[in-house]
């Protein structure tokens, strides 16, 4: 074989193993990016950049291309994951997401408030809770990825029936109040015209009592009334230190025999809601105390552990005997002789026009415990 035929193989065999060489290098580089890449996005970190300069330029632009789609992908995702967040979270149903060992994998605020619990993590711990006739429950199971959840969802039918209760007695009492009113309104007029014409004897005697008996049915009937009046709340951030003060000092009128102690959580403390309605409610309560034979009264501000406020007031007088305790605040309801029986349903009705509650947290011979939640 000629010299130069041999030397012209060698060197071709040199320049393709030199080629072959570099190929693998660069083919392994690639190999090692991508794994790397894919390392870094199974732990989440996108903040690398591979350089989009070189001889690797394609693929380095190719890489980091697949980098921005993965993390624009995740970041919607995560976007849509806390919108819905948000949104479970707005409702007043209460939502629990179980797995098939009992374990809480989710749930929304509502869930704690509505379970008084603070943290959540067991089917288990909520059972008994879930059983009573308070809540109505309702199960649907579902596939989250591989596992087989369980979608609790329940509400408490408390507060629907009260709220629906509230509402049939507000329309009952508009109905007869008017009616009443239309009918008593002429014979208490017309009676006073005719006592004015009427001489001295029975028969003016007779008009004077039916005019008095109307105007005190009037009244009667005006005081119910009052029920369906209450106006649309204004609210606005006020500081509950001096407004409390303000409400003490307004009940030392007519109470001389009760000592009324304030505690707040902080000096500063606001609350968000109508003064005037809340004052309402207050009042009536400290009022209530007072005519319990209360001597000691105690009013507690502090924020809940769910960011809401409540306002406590507890008192040592009379119990509220347990049978009484579940009508407190039925509309016409009242242990007092002289009592209207409308104080507590005025009060709860302003609460919750001011998105608050009023709740008889106990009553026993050491202490009645009222608790406002705004």
């Amino acid at each position: 074989m000629d010299f130069n035929v041999v030397v012209a193989i060698i060197a071709t065999s040199a320049v393709f193993s030199v080629v072959c060489l570099v190929l693998y290098r660069r083919h392994r580089r690639t190999i090692d990016k991508v794994a790397f890449l894919f390392n870094a996005i199974d732990n989440l970190d996108f903040s690398f950049h591979f350089p989009e300069e070189g001889h690797d330029k394609f693929v380095n632009e190719s890489l980091n291309r697949i980098r921005r789609i993965i993390e624009t992908a995740r970041h919607d995702l995560m976007e849509r994951e806390r919108y819905y967040e948000r949104i479970i979270n707005s409702v007043t149903t209460g939502i629990m997401v179980v797995d098939e060992r009992g374990a809480v994998l989710q749930h929304n605020e509502a869930a704690l408030r509505l379970l008084d619990i603070e943290v959540l993590t067991f089917a288990s711990q909520v059972e008994g809770k879930l059983a009573s006739e308070d809540f109505a429950k309702r199960e649907t199971m579902a596939h989250l990825g591989d596992k087989r959840v369980k979608i609790i969802a329940f509400s408490d039918i408390r507060s629907e029936l009260s709220t629906r209760e509230m509402e049939t007695w507000t329309r009952l009492i508009r109905v007869l109040t008017h009616e009443i009113m239309n009918n008593i309104a002429p014979i208490t007029s017309l009676s006073e015209t005719l006592s004015h014409k009427a001489h001295e004897g029975e028969i003016k005697e007779g008009l004077a009592v039916i005019n008095s008996t109307g105007k005190q049915l009037m009244n009667f009937v005006d005081n119910y009334r009052r029920l369906t009046l209450i106006p649309k709340p204004q609210p606005k951030l006020f500081y509950v230190k001096s407004f409390l003060e303000r409400m003490i000092t307004i009940s030392s009128e007519y109470s001389d025999h009760s000592a009324i102690t304030l505690h707040l959580s902080v000096a500063d403390l606001l609350l968000y809601a109508d003064e005037s309605l809340v004052s309402h409610v207050v009042t009536n309560l400290l009022k209530n105390a007072v005519e319990a034979g209360a001597t000691i009264i105690e009013i507690s501000a502090y924020t809940a552990t769910d960011d809401s406020v409540c306002i406590d007031i507890s008192n040592n007088g009379r119990p509220i005997p347990t049978d009484e305790a579940q009508q407190i605040f039925v509309p016409f309801f009242t242990t007092k002789p002289t009592g209207s029986g409308i104080g507590l349903s005025i009060s709860q009705q302003i609460m919750k026009q001011c998105g608050g509650s009023i709740e008889l947290i106990k009553s026993n011979n050491a202490t009645t415990l009222f608790r406002l939640k705004f």
